[in-house]
């Protein structure tokens, strides 16, 4: 890495390492557990592996990189159901965010630290174009 880093790879520094993840998914009954993994490649992406202790939940992989001229950041999301997107992300002042704006199926995800070693997040969806509605919660703990 260079003097030069985008102020958006430091600002990312504060997802690197180990989580623990749980999930409370009203579509899929209890309390779901599992892992993230969120480690530097190149210096310049920053690549989050994700497993779900539970069947009905997909294992998934995210890669985050940004713009050096904007600290834009950017996400491919995929997972083992054969979803693919493209996420817009922004991690400032202790808040997390990520979103799309598909049609048909917007989504998005405000995760708010509690420290260094928490983050309470929670995923909004939006069919209609025009009603955002909850879908569900996420608690990261640094493992």
């Amino acid at each position: 890495m260079t003097d030069d880093r985008p102020g958006a790879l430091d600002r990312l520094d504060a997802l690197a390492g180990r989580w623990d993840v749980s999930v409370d998914n009203p579509h899929i009954p209890g309390t779901l557990t599992g892992t993230m993994t969120a480690e530097w490649q190149e210096g310049t992406y920053l690549v989050l592996r994700s497993h779900a202790d539970h069947p009905d939940a997909p294992d998934s992989l995210m890669i985050i990189g940004v713009d050096d001229t904007t600290d834009a950041c950017t996400v491919l999301y995929s997972d083992e159901r054969g979803v693919h997107r493209i996420y817009q992300m922004r991690l400032a002042d202790g808040v997390w965010r990520q979103w799309r704006d598909a049609p048909g199926f917007a989504q998005r995800f405000t995760g708010t630290f509690d420290g260094p070693d928490t983050i309470r997040g929670k995923w909004e969806i939006c069919l209609d174009g025009i009603t955002w509605e909850h879908d569900f919660e996420m608690t990261y703990r640094r493992a």
